[in-house]
């Protein structure tokens, strides 16, 4: 099948992705960097002005003559929608291209969550219509958008959102495990780059991981990676509503997991996101891993308490890779 994109449509693709992260820029310096034509960048830019994807933002210092008009991307014409579930509580930030929040909301809902889920998505929609994305990050084992697995039974086991709130709103739609989203999160604030990092989370859902190597967020053949509670001896001990979960065993359980990642992925940094279980711990943590992984392999141990600005720069990232062109 032939494409429909016409050679205007490249053009502006090139010029918006030659923007990106580039601040105020004249035409000039566009026709320098894109390869593309003076005249051809200079219709393209009036162009993305007129949709109100881009505008006008100052002018070149003068260097004596005429001063050249300076322009960006119009951080407002393209909002997206983070929106986390986590058993009954909702949390739902709206952010612009420059991932800047221009309203965020937590709410604890007693009706059933997925029409909890669509009234907020429908609110925010009827507010700000140039509204051009969702991202959702749910609490459970997440493959092709569909919650394949929770702890506790959440009636949104089974249920493919990525498909229904794609189809109920006509938006492109992407939904991630919650700790997929917080690797790729600490990734990105990290600065990127090569390497091995594990984030280990304790939550009302239990106990979950996400895992980057090499700039990729690792999620398995299945999406199964990180899904603790299948380790061996594990089942019923990571998530504290559970019979079985034993306070005192946390540092134990803690140790075993930092071994395993350890011999499996042999990573530069594992991050415990902070807990009750883990106050005051963290040198007695090194002590126990010592003893059972070779002094060479041990990774740096750090306790963060940015799990919240992970997890929301994570979704960002996400968010950044759908394009939605009228």
């Amino acid at each position: 099948m032939a494409s429909t994109l016409t050679v205007k449509d490249m053009n502006q693709e090139i010029v918006r992705d030659c923007m990106k992260g580039l601040g105020p820029v004249s035409k000039s310096v566009l026709s320098r960097k894109t390869g593309l034509s003076f005249p051809t960048v200079s219709k393209t830019v009036d162009l993305l002005c007129e949709t109100g994807e881009v505008e006008e933002a100052g002018t070149e210092k003068s260097g004596g003559g005429r001063c050249a008009a300076l322009y960006r991307l119009n951080p407002v014409f393209s909002l997206y929608l983070l929106l986390t579930v986590e058993n009954d509580t909702i949390h739902w930030s709206l952010k612009d291209l420059e991932g800047n929040s221009l309203k965020e909301e937590t709410s604890e809902e007693n009706s059933p969550i997925l029409p909890a889920m669509e009234a907020k998505v429908e609110s925010v929609r009827k507010e700000f219509p140039r509204l051009k994305g969702i991202v959702i990050g749910a609490a459970g084992m997440v493959s092709g958008g569909k919650v394949v697995l929770t702890s506790g039974g959440s009636e949104l086991t089974g249920v493919n959102l990525q498909e229904h709130f794609s189809g109920k709103f006509g938006l492109p739609v992407r939904v991630v495990n919650d700790m997929n989203a917080v690797a790729a999160g600490r990734w990105s604030l990290a600065g990127g780059g090569d390497g091995c990092c594990v984030c280990i989370y304790l939550g009302k859902n239990g106990m979950g991981a996400g895992i980057v190597i090499n700039g990729r967020v690792w999620q398995g053949a299945s999406d199964f990676a990180g899904e603790l509670g299948f380790l061996p001896d594990m089942p019923g001990k990571l998530r504290p509503a559970d019979r079985d979960f034993a306070p005192s065993r946390m540092l134990e359980i803690y140790r075993k997991i930092i071994q395993i990642y350890a011999s499996v992925l042999n990573p530069e940094r594992v991050v415990l996101y902070r807990n009750p279980f883990l106050d005051g711990v963290l040198e007695e943590l090194y002590r126990e891993c010592e003893k059972v992984i070779p002094e060479h392999s041990m990774p740096l141990l750090e306790i963060s308490d940015a799990y919240e600005s992970d997890y929301e720069q994570g979704l960002m990232v996400i968010a950044n890779m759908l394009k939605e062109r009228n």
